[in-house]
C-alpha cells in the first residue's frame, strides 16, 4: 500500500504555480494538496523527500529557479553501474487542470488515467539544484537598489558626454593637499553641495568604465542585496560611497575623478567577510571575489596607469573595499550573516531562516 510522506506545506494564499509546473515537467511521484488550511506538497517516494525539502525551502527563499532544476533517478541495484534516468513515475502528480490556487486529491477516475508508476527499488532520489558558486537568477524585484545604481552608471556616463556632469564632481584642488579649510571640496559644501560627497560615483568617463562597474553590481550587489534586503544594501551603498570618494580626493585633490568603482571594491569587501561567516555561501564564486582583490592590488603597482588614460583610483578602491569590509564586520556581528546560510533540512527550521526585512 502506498503511503504519501508530507515533504512540506505553505500557505494558502502563495502562488505555488512553479511547484506544479516543476512536478508536471519532470512527472514526479508527488502531489499537492490543501490540508487544515494549508498547501501540501507530499511525495510517494521517501528517497525524493530530502533533496525536495532542500530545494522548497531555497526556492521559497528566492535561491533557486525551479525552472532551471533537473531531476534525476539513480537505480543502486541496477547493473552495469548506475544510469541516470528521468524520473516518470507520475502517481499523485498535479495534472493540467490543477492550480496554483487550489490543487484537489487524486480522485478514482485520475487512477484510470494515470496509472501509477512505482520509483525501482533501491533507486535513490537526487534533485540537482544549480551548481554552487553560479550565481542565482534573482527576481528583479528583490534587487531594485542594485538596478537602480547600474542605471545610474549609464546616466552618469550619458550626462558627462553632454557636458552636464559639473554639479556632480568635486572640482579637483589647483594647490596644496586638498585640506577642508580653501580647498575646492570646503568651497562645495559651504555652498550646502552637500551631494558631491555620493555624486562622483555617477560620473563615468566611457561605456567600457560605466559596463564593468555594472558588470560588478549585477554578480555581486544582486546577491548581497537579495539575500540581506534593500535597505542594508542601501546602508552600505550611503556609506561606501563617501569613504571612497573622500579618500581618493584628500589622496589627489588636484585630479578629476569618478565611478561606481569604489561602491564595488565595498561590495566585494563585504562578500569577502560573509563568507568568513558562512563558508558554503557561494552565491558569488570565490576565485572571483580574490581575483578582484589580485587586480586592486596589481593596480596599485601602477602598471595599468600605462595602459588607460587618466589613470586608476586605486584611493577610492582602497577606501571603499574598507569600508565594505568594516560594514561586513558589523553586519555579521549582529547576526546578519544568518540571511546567507543554506536552508535548514526541516522545513519547519527553514521558516525561521527566511530573510526578515532588516
Amino acid at each position: 500500500m502506498n503511503h504519501w510522506i508530507t515533504v512540506c506545506d505553505f500557505p494558502l494564499g502563495q502562488d505555488l504555480s512553479p511547484v506544479a509546473d516543476f512536478i508536471r515537467r519532470h512527472q514526479l511521484p508527488l502531489r499537492i494538496t490543501e490540508e487544515n488550511n494549508h498547501q501540501v506538497v507530499a511525495s510517494l517516494a521517501p528517497q525524493l523527500v530530502d533533496p525536495m525539502r532542500q530545494l522548497l525551502a531555497r526556492w521559497q527563499e528566492g535561491a533557486v529557479d525551479l525552472a532551471q532544476v533537473s531531476v534525476h533517478v539513480h537505480d543502486n541495484a541496477a547493473q552495469p553501474p548506475p544510469v541516470s534516468s528521468a524520473v516518470n513515475a507520475q502517481a499523485g502528480a498535479t495534472d493540467e487542470r490543477d492550480t496554483a490556487e487550489g490543487t484537489r486529491e487524486n480522485t478514482p477516475e485520475d487512477s484510470q488515467q494515470h496509472p501509477q508508476q512505482q520509483t525501482p527499488e533501491g533507486a535513490t532520489g537526487e534533485v540537482t539544484a544549480p551548481v554552487a558558486g553560479v550565481i542565482p537568477p534573482w527576481p528583479l524585484r528583490q534587487t531594485p537598489v542594485s538596478l537602480l545604481l547600474i542605471v545610474l552608471c549609464f546616466i552618469g556616463w550619458f550626462m558627462l558626454r553632454q557636458g552636464w556632469a559639473e554639479p556632480l564632481v568635486i572640482f579637483p584642488q589647483p594647490k596644496g593637499n586638498g585640506a577642508l579649510p580653501g580647498s575646492t571640496l570646503g568651497m562645495h559644501l559651504a555652498q550646502g553641495e552637500y551631494w558631491r560627497l555620493w555624486s562622483p560615483a555617477i560620473v563615468h568617463f566611457s561605456i567600457p568604465h560605466a559596463l564593468f562597474n555594472g558588470l560588478g553590481i549585477w554578480i555581486v550587489g544582486r546577491s548581497l542585496e537579495a539575500r540581506a534586503g534593500s535597505l542594508w544594501f542601501t546602508v552600505l551603498v550611503l556609506i561606501s560611497a563617501p569613504a571612497a570618494n573622500l579618500a581618493q580626493y584628500y589622496t589627489s585633490p588636484q585630479n578629476l575623478f569618478g565611478g561606481m568603482s569604489g561602491v564595488v571594491y565595498a561590495l566585494i569587501g563585504c562578500a569577502l567577510v560573509i563568507q568568513r561567516w558562512q563558508p558554503r555561501w557561494r552565491d558569488v564564486p570565490v576565485a572571483l571575489l580574490w581575483l578582484s582583490v589580485v587586480w586592486l592590488l596589481v593596480c596599485m603597482l601602477g602598471v595599468v596607469d600605462y595602459f588607460i588614460p587618466g589613470g586608476i583610483a586605486n584611493a577610492a578602491h582602497v577606501g571603499g573595499f574598507a569600508a565594505g569590509v568594516v560594514l561586513g564586520l558589523a553586519f555579521c556581528l549582529v547576526g546578519g550573516s544568518r540571511y546567507f546560510a543554506p536552508p535548514p533540512k526541516n522545513t519547519d527550521d527553514a521558516s525561521h531562516h527566511r530573510r526578515q526585512p532588516f
